[in-house]
């Protein structure tokens, strides 16, 4: 039997147990329901199912998630062997990718920079980015940014 349909979303009954000219269910008994989602717009939606029974009333969430920024960027950067106290750069591309403007913000560990760090990009939109690396002491590093 159909249910109250919602902002997009419809609930129907299934299983051969249940009385079709009832909403009730004989105790014991289970019924199920198919919750389809039509979205409207590519937009988050949240909403929240309040299911009652005769004993209790509980909500079940109903999420899905819109258009989202996504960012290609190289998982690693490799600087190669650099001389101690000399300033190596490494020029590195930054697009979003996903389907949504993003601002974006970018934190490097000390002996590093970036000749930028935050911006906005819209969507298909590509920067450059310089990050420099100046060695202390001769030796490997290997250290995370955040992005």
């Amino acid at each position: 039997m159909p249910c109250k349909k919602s902002k997009g979303l419809t609930a129907t009954k299934t299983g051969s147990d249940v009385d079709v000219m009832s909403n009730r269910v004989a105790p014991g008994m289970e019924v199920s329901y198919i919750v389809r989602f039509s979205p409207e717009a590519k937009i988050d939606y949240s909403y929240d199912l309040t299911v009652i029974t005769e004993t209790e009333k509980f909500i079940v969430p109903i999420r899905a998630v819109g258009c989202r920024a996504l960012l290609d960027f190289p998982d690693n950067l490799d600087f190669g062997p650099v001389p101690v106290k000399h300033t190596a750069e490494k020029p590195i591309m930054v697009r979003n990718i996903g389907e949504k403007t993003t601002k974006w913000q970018i934190k490097v560990p000390h002996g590093f920079n970036v000749s930028k760090t935050e911006g906005i990009l819209e969507v298909g939109q590509s920067e450059q980015l310089v990050f420099e690396f100046k060695p202390l002491e001769a030796r490997g590093y290997r250290e995370v940014l955040t992005l």
